[in-house]
């Protein structure tokens, strides 16, 4: 297919500022607009709508074909299977769904868009390296009290909320930027004067980028950001190397050199590793526990449980593991309640079903073939990162890595229409264009429709999060009837963030409407592994006196989290008010001697409270011995 020359030129780069304010998503600060922690998610649907229309003008002003790549009919089929079996669980649409097909319509026009001119890759990925250096200085001026960090417990963490996904957003990043430092050097060379500004500029913001993320990764603190940076700067020094110099000079390696370096290679990585185990050992054991749990959640169902659902069977799968005897002394120090599996491909595992899983397999393995066969050597790298990254953390989670993500996947498969020979393909090749452009636009019209649709859906749950924003100034107030009246208004929209369903529920307690509270305390358990959900639940059924109801939440929780004070010590007050005395010495005795990882004023109360309960006790015993002592005298 011949390529033809844009209509309008100008048109081109109106295009392109969507896509750059797509980038861009990663500079808006969490609490934006609603201090709900969705600031992110909201830049994503205020732009989103217009992708699509800014593809269809692309398409419209260039006229170029897209050659369909295997990827495209995998993303496809993995949409509609993970959409599909979330909706059998929830039985309507939550916000992972709703963002996941935005996503998938995100995917489509990149892959349009990308094809239509040269310079939309160009451009985009000058764009990401502005993002990412703008990050990077942004959180320099954290380090040294310039500006403040989004997170109370830290120094550093750029406009996101912790220094974790922070330092791999950047570490995402900082492949690119080395890329373009290696390739865009031949800009300068003597025989190269014309043409050459962009390259130029794209050389310089390489440097800086790589300069400020280099200053400032370090204090992150994070290992996999670490080792994501380092194997995707290989990825891309590797490949570079490799095609791109070895046309200057061929080095002829024996065998013998070749197994040398291999060894020395493996011995920097096993040292490496080993010394980032160690340097947070308690982190790094707690994520193999996760892992080793998630793994046994998902061999229960080859279907998953639920977009949004991890959390819920986690919780469920950790209480029943601890509750059965097979935890040891160690991973019951380490339990906790995470709201990720601090592993994608786990986490794809326990909530999409084996078959989503193996499609995105598929996805990235053949998505690494064709970028390496076209040489797209920054996006390889970048993806490759963000994998690593997610070995160890949750990007999937959050809204700029999947842009990024996507971005990388589509510059590695995205190319034209090419025409092939009439033997290998009998179809004539203007009817495949045709047919090539009735599929593009079909997408794009598909794209735009529920585009706008979504958003419209979607803009109650944003209401809603301004509402209960504006309403959490009164929950720690105490003020829990105007709580509760703002929140059962808003109850529709928010059933899948658990920090609201929590304080609705504790709310409803307070005020003593306890079925109600119960019913959204539920809700609870099944998107969070907290525990404080059943302990609420059981505070609920307490206060009802249903007292084996309240002991089997209480025990639940207890199990959920062995290294917790909280629920033993409920289980002790719960049996002084059955007038299980005995039960409440023995649980007390639990309370008193358990070792907590987090010391506080409230355990100290608790064990205090519990010493006393003890000292009682034992005073009870003795007098009850004496009492017993004198009737036998008295009877002889």
């Amino acid at each position: 297919m011949n390529i033809q020359q844009p209509r309008i030129h100008w048109i081109n780069y109106v295009c392109l500022l969507p896509f750059i304010a797509l980038l861009g998503n990663a500079l808006i600060a969490d609490d934006w607009q609603t201090h709900t922690g969705i600031g992110k998610n909201i830049g994503f649907y205020i732009v989103i709508a217009f992708i699509p229309l800014a593809t269809a003008l692309s398409f419209w002003n260039n006229r170029q074909s897209v050659k369909f790549h295997v990827a495209d009919y995998f993303i496809l089929s993995w949409l509609i299977i993970a959409f599909g079996l979330s909706y059998l669980y929830f039985q309507a649409v939550n916000n992972k769904m709703a963002t996941l097909v935005l996503l998938g319509i995100l995917y489509y026009c990149f892959r349009i868009f990308l094809v239509q001119n040269q310079i939309n890759l160009y451009m985009l990925m000058l764009a990401l390296m502005l993002v990412g250096g703008i990050e990077a200085l942004w959180g320099l001026l954290q380090l040294y009290g310039f500006t403040p960090a989004r997170h109370a417990l830290y120094t550093v963490s750029g406009s996101f909320f912790n220094p974790g996904p922070y330092a791999g957003f950047l570490a995402v990043i900082l492949p690119v930027a080395l890329f373009y430092l290696c390739s865009d050097k031949e800009a300068f060379a003597k025989h190269r004067q014309r043409g050459t500004v962009f390259f130029k500029i794209r050389w310089a913001v390489g440097l800086l980028t790589c300069i400020v993320i280099l200053l400032i990764l370090p204090t992150t603190m994070s290992r996999a950001a670490w080792m994501a940076a380092t194997i995707g700067c290989a990825v891309v020094l590797g490949g570079y190397y490799r095609y791109f110099l070895k046309q200057k000079k061929e080095k002829r390696r024996t065998i013998g050199r070749k197994i040398g370096q291999a060894i020395v290679f493996l011995t920097i990585i096993c040292v490496a590793v080993a010394g980032l185990y160690y340097l947070k050992k308690d982190s790094a054991d707690g994520r193999t526990l996760i892992w080793k749990l998630s793994m046994q959640m998902a061999s229960r169902t080859w279907f998953g449980e639920g977009l949004g659902r991890f959390s819920g069977g986690y919780g469920n799968e950790q209480k029943m593991y601890f509750e059965s005897g097979r935890g040891t002394a160690r991973e019951e120090w380490l339990a906790g309640e995470p709201e990720y599996a601090f592993n994608e491909f786990a986490q794809i595992l326990a909530e999409q079903g084996y078959v989503p899983l193996v499609l995105f397999l598929f996805t990235i393995i053949f998505t690494f073939i064709t970028g390496i066969r076209h040489r797209r050597f920054m996006a390889v790298g970048g993806l490759a990162a963000l994998l690593v990254f997610a070995l160890f953390s949750y990007p999937f989670s959050l809204m700029p890595f999947l842009i990024v993500f996507i971005l990388f996947l589509t510059a590695c498969i995205s190319t034209r229409y090419i025409a092939i020979d009439l033997a290998k393909n009998p179809i004539a090749l203007d009817v495949r264009i045709q047919w090539n452009t009735y599929a593009v636009i079909a997408v794009l019209l598909l794209g735009t429709m529920h585009s706008v649709q979504t958003i419209y859906n979607r803009y109650p749950v944003f209401k809603a999060h301004k509402t209960w924003g504006e309403a959490q100034l009164l929950y720690p107030a105490g003020m829990y009837q105007d709580v509760v009246e703002d929140y059962r208004v808003i109850y529709p929209f928010m059933r899948d963030q658990p920090h609201f369903l929590f304080e609705y529920g504790r709310s409803l307690y307070m005020t003593g409407t306890y079925e109600e509270s119960i019913k959204v305390l539920f809700d609870g358990t099944v998107i969070s592994a907290d525990p404080m959900f059943r302990i609420m639940i059981g505070r609920n059924r307490q206060r009802q006196e249903k007292y084996s109801l309240a002991e089997t939440h209480y025990r639940y929780a207890a199990n959920q989290v062995p290294n917790r004070l909280y629920p033993n010590y409920l289980l002790a007050k719960l049996y002084d008010e059955m007038g299980e005395h005995k039960k409440a010495y023995d649980m007390a005795k639990v309370v008193v001697n358990k070792k907590v990882k987090i010391n506080s004023p409230a355990v100290e109360e608790m064990k205090a409270e519990m010493r006393k309960r003890i000292e009682e006790y034992n005073k009870e015993l003795e007098g009850n011995k004496e009492l017993e002592n004198r009737h036998v005298s008295i009877a002889q």
